[in-house]
């Protein structure tokens, strides 16, 4: 099974990609923040993350620990803006807009 590290503010869309993910076979763990994300046992390999761009605390700094902890993993952004900002392009290999519809997600995943 597939881990996939989910991080996002909002309890609800954590909820809907974890039950809907999880259905198609991937063990989603997740977190509110990427310091949260950090705080996480460090045996976790996960295949994937995915990440909410829209934080209120998004912290560069932390974000290069998270990279750091696991190089090489491709990255979902994920958010509210209907195309990915520049200053996140760096920093992702693919991105979405949200959706409940997750299909697309879900493609993207596959193809990851």
């Amino acid at each position: 099974m597939k881990t996939i590290l989910y991080i996002d503010e909002s309890e609800s869309y954590r909820f809907l990609l974890q039950e809907e993910l999880s259905e198609e076979g991937y063990q989603v763990v997740t977190a509110e923040t990427i310091e949260e994300a950090l705080s996480k046992p460090g045996g976790m390999n996960p295949g994937l993350i995915i990440l909410e761009l829209r934080q209120k605390r998004f912290m560069e700094g932390a974000f290069d620990k998270l990279k750091d902890r696991y190089p090489g993993i491709p990255w979902i952004g994920y958010s509210t803006f209907s195309h990915c900002p520049d200053e996140f392009k760096k920093w992702v290999n693919g991105y979405l807009p949200k959706s409940s519809n997750i299909e697309v997600l879900e493609e993207l995943i596959k193809n990851l």
